[in-house]
């Protein structure tokens, strides 16, 4: 028997746990707030060939009810971003725009007189091209007339034969 009292006598550690903490409710209401995120359309990274269109995304987020929650919300797109907005009018703005009407209004009038010369020099063309057929008619005409006086006097007036060449050694000079 000592040996069986010599066993237990020997005491081991023993690990404490502690309790978990307890969890109290919380003692104010809460509510479910509800934010849109506008997504504008993307491709999946995972896979490329899948595209996603523009929609909106929606997170519901638990917030405590406190008595300035009564705000009206105004939707994020009445607002413009500050990328639009425009720049404060400047004197220096405002010579630059004036510079560029002027510049504008000058383009705009030659594109005016371009078109203006551009039909003008199509008309200059087209009385060129009828006065050149014009022209080469009348030149076929004469042709034909020169041709027809040719073959006239060719009929009225035998051609007529060289003198016979002089007797003697005397050389004949043109």
């Amino acid at each position: 028997m000592p040996l069986l009292v010599a066993g237990c006598a020997t005491q081991r550690p023993v690990a404490m746990q502690t309790p978990p903490p307890v969890m109290i409710a919380a003692v104010s209401p809460t509510k479910l707030v509800e934010t849109r995120y506008d997504v504008r359309g993307y491709r999946e990274a995972a896979n490329p060939s899948i595209r996603h269109e523009a929609h909106a995304v929606y997170r519901r987020t638990r917030v405590p009810v406190t008595g300035s929650d009564e705000l009206e919300t105004v939707p994020r797109a009445s607002y413009p971003p500050a990328s639009v907005t425009p720049l404060p009018a400047s004197e220096e703005l405002t010579a630059e725009l004036t510079t560029q009407k002027k510049i504008t209004t000058e383009l705009r009038a030659m594109q005016t007189s371009m078109a203006d010369t551009n039909k003008q020099m199509q008309a200059q063309y087209a009385v060129l091209v009828r006065q050149s057929a014009e022209a080469l008619k009348l030149r076929e005409q004469l042709e034909a007339e020169r041709n027809r006086i040719r073959s006239m006097s060719t009929v009225e007036n035998p051609p007529v034969a060289p003198a016979s060449a002089p007797s003697g050694g005397a050389e004949v000079k043109w």
